[in-house]
């Protein structure tokens, strides 16, 4: 039985799919949402940052100003989460613990709102806030595809540090009470942390093991280096270099079994801490 239509197939695809089947080469589409822009994901960002604003420590208070940004970091990653659930195929689905760093930023911001008054410094924390929830999410779909380069790890990295250097310049200025304070910090510190330690191949519940020490030490070194409202930003650069040495050597002895390979690069970031303690208790002693 002929079920010929009478029209016969032309043009450049019909020509294109001909040519892939007689290379033996696979002719099925790969999904349009297998890597969406990072637009909503972006516009989510700005959103939350919105709503940061208007739940900032000087309208509602400290108490509630944290419930409230609690919540929003909490309904932001439910939010990241089911629309990646949506668009992503399950073999190239995200993982959930890719969403510490975007939580570390709704919390990020909401920190700086209560501790740095300076409206450059807001509008930029902002800025990055909505740019690393937009972008994060966006870099490890492409990981998850198999598209994964040093220069995608590389953004990570700089994403984490944009969202942690504000935080500690809040952690640095007199103006939150200690207790949040050691409290925001450690959390957002330990969430950085986390995401920047996944990126170093280690197993999650290693990179969260050591995730929590380093965000306990710096939380703990902020709180012992005081605060000033003259010097908050040398006090913050020191306590990222710390975070940079604890960081990078906690990733090396959690790695695995010690190697010399890895003992020299655990040397080499203690170093790191070395000058930042030193640095601080500079600090602290010139204060």
């Amino acid at each position: 039985m002929d079920n010929r239509t009478g029209f016969r197939q032309r043009g450049p695809a019909f020509l294109a799919a001909q040519a892939r089947q007689a290379l033996g080469v696979a002719t099925e589409p790969r999904p349009l949402a297998e890597l969406p822009p990072p637009l909503v994901h972006t516009a989510l960002g700005a959103a939350a940052c919105a709503v940061a604003v208007l739940v900032r420590q000087d309208i509602l208070g400290v108490a509630h100003s944290a419930m409230a940004s609690g919540a929003l970091a909490a309904l932001t990653a439910i939010l990241l989460a089911g629309y990646d659930r949506l668009v992503y195929p399950r073999e190239r689905r995200p993982r959930v613990d890719s969403l510490a760093l975007p939580v570390a930023a709704v919390g990020a911001f909401a920190i700086v709102l209560a501790g740095v008054p300076q409206l450059g410094v807001r509008v930029a924390a902002g800025v990055v806030a909505a740019l690393v929830i937009g972008g994060v999410p966006h870099i490890v779909g492409r990981q998850a595809a198999g598209r994964d380069a040093w220069l995608h790890r590389l953004a990570r990295d700089v994403a984490g540090v944009a969202v942690l250097a504000p935080v500690l310049v809040a952690a640095s200025s007199p103006v939150l009470p200690p207790a949040p304070r050691f409290g925001l910090v450690a959390g957002v510190t330990l969430l950085v942390s986390f995401d920047t330690l996944r990126t170093e191949r280690l197993a999650a519940w290693r990179a969260l093991a050591c995730a929590v020490l380093v965000g306990l030490a710096v939380a703990g070194a902020s709180l012992l280096a005081g605060t000033s409202s003259m010097n908050a930003g040398v006090r913050a650069a020191a306590l990222l270099v710390l975070w940079y040495g604890l960081r990078g050597a906690g990733a090396a002895l959690a790695a695995g079994r010690l190697s010399r390979h890895r003992l020299t690069l655990v040397a080499e970031y203690a170093v790191f801490v070395g000058f930042a303690a030193g640095a601080l208790r500079w600090i602290v002693l010139n204060s």
